[in-house]
């Protein structure tokens, strides 16, 4: 008898084992037809990086950020926490210090809000202060 039950197991199990396997004919699944497909982000879904300018390069100047992106200070390594900004509007942009947060280290910069423009300006370590405008566009 056991000799049987193994025969039949034997015969069986590749049956069992093929049937859980798609085969080549089988047609894809519906997540699958429907994930190769999907459109590749646009320019427009994917982040935009910031816009980086060393506070030298700013005194008078009219610097252009689009909304939702922000400008970032390039200041030397070791100051980021020293330098200070303010603006006029702030519902336009806003300054935001730098320094170390939870392991890492960011950069001073301002987080732009809404289109329009705003005049600006940085303070460095050495407390020379430069003035500038930032003016916030769509896309």
């Amino acid at each position: 008898m056991k000799r049987i039950s193994i025969v039949v197991l034997a015969a069986a199990l590749p049956l069992l084992i093929a049937g859980c396997t798609p085969t080549a004919s089988e047609e894809p699944s519906t997540a699958d037809a429907a994930a190769s497909t999907a459109p590749s982000p646009s320019g427009m879904d994917q982040m935009l990086p910031p816009t980086t300018v060393a506070p030298d390069d700013l005194e008078g100047t009219d610097v252009r950020v689009i909304r939702g992106t922000s400008l970032v200070l390039a200041v030397p390594e070791g100051s980021e926490a020293e330098w200070r900004g303010t603006t006029a509007d702030v519902a336009v942009a806003e300054f935001s210090a730098g320094g170390p947060s939870e392991g890492a280290v960011f950069r001073p910069g301002f987080i732009v809000r809404e289109v329009g423009s705003t005049a600006a300006t940085v303070t460095g370590p050495d407390g020379a202060t430069v003035s500038f405008t930032i003016t916030v566009s769509e896309y």
